[in-house]
């Protein structure tokens, strides 16, 4: 069965990696920065809802670009008659746009006019909770048509009790936690851990490691406590990450944490990266690898120093940040 899933763009091969790691997968593709990936899997839908790289995930039913709602409307008339056999005359259809980028018609006009489609073939359309949705996503040029099985969100994590007015999208968290990879014996450090989900994410993908969440807040800690309450390798700490190496050791064999972006405080951004920088140095146990999210990388890498190893941009939130790795030595 071929499937399309949607993540967040930029992260379209951690999805194929998961899809390999788990189930049979014949091929998977994915468009760069869309969010989406088209994977023939050997799995039943049930199966695929355990996946923590997915948001949703449906039948597809076909792909291309086009330039115009014309072509838009001409892409999906192609592929919707593999709909039909998921469709009788007593079922109910909708039709759903996600539109991303600049484009001369709204998504409301795509489902208008994707709509009529199915009208004139007969076919009873519902706005609200239809038995199948059909999804015409537009990114950019890109075209996918699909229908759904996931409805709900996978990124909704079970673990998830306290919601932190900031918090990061767990799959995003997955994925760096991917990228860290800790080992057994390892500590990973959270500086600025928020609720926890960096650290709730890494501990159940990496169980054999320990996990270090810090933060100011003791608010925030409070939350980080309930939620990471199924992982016992975690441990939870109220402290202010940047003297945190007055009062312990060197710990921490690699750094994984979502700094504050400083927007509304953009001049003491700079500051709070040189000294979180300067606490790392503390901390590491040996020379230690950091995995970070923000916008302002170039200020991050600037203020913390240590060798770049690599960057990715990513769309969270109507923000492009870049997931840095980098190492750093005492």
């Amino acid at each position: 069965m071929e499937y399309l899933f949607t993540t967040v763009p930029g992260l379209e091969d951690f999805v194929i990696e998961e899809l390999a790691e788990r189930f049979p997968t014949s091929r998977a593709w994915g468009v760069y920065m869309t969010g989406r990936v088209v994977a023939e899997v050997g799995a039943g839908a049930a199966e695929l809802f355990r996946l923590k790289t997915v948001e949703r995930f449906g039948i597809f039913l076909g792909d291309g670009y086009a330039e115009d709602l014309r072509g838009v409307v001409g892409i999906a008339q192609r592929h919707l008659a593999g709909s039909l056999r998921y469709l009788t005359r007593f079922t109910t259809v909708g039709v759903r746009c996600e539109r991303v980028g600049q484009h001369g018609f709204t998504s409301r006009d795509v489902e208008r006019e994707v709509g009529k489609w199915f009208k004139e073939s007969g076919y009873t359309i519902s706005l609200v909770e239809p038995d199948v949705e059909v999804n015409v996503d537009v990114v950019e040029r890109y075209v996918a048509v699909w229908i759904t099985v996931a409805k709900r969100s996978l990124k909704d994590r079970p673990w998830r009790v306290y919601e932190h007015y900031a918090s990061l999208n767990p799959i995003i968290a997955h994925a760096m936690a991917r990228l860290a990879r800790p080992k057994p014996g390892e500590t990973v450090c959270d500086l600025t851990c928020g609720g926890g989900t960096i650290v709730a994410e890494a501990a159940e993908l990496y169980p054999h490691a320990r996990y270090l969440c810090v933060d100011i807040s003791l608010r925030h800690v409070k939350g980080a406590v309930k939620n990471t309450a199924a992982f016992p390798q975690v441990d939870v700490l109220w402290f202010d990450s940047t003297k945190l190496h007055r009062a312990v050791r060197p710990v921490c064999d690699k750094f994984v944490f979502n700094p504050p972006y400083g927007f509304r405080i953009p001049e003491r951004v700079g500051r709070l990266y040189r000294l979180l920088g300067k606490a790392m140095r503390r901390l590491a146990r040996g020379c230690a690898t950091y995995v970070v999210i923000t916008p302002r990388h170039k200020t991050f890498i600037s203020q913390v120093g240590g060798e770049l190893l690599f960057r990715r941009v990513v769309y969270q939130g109507g923000l492009y940040s870049h997931i840095i790795a980098g190492r750093i030595c005492p």
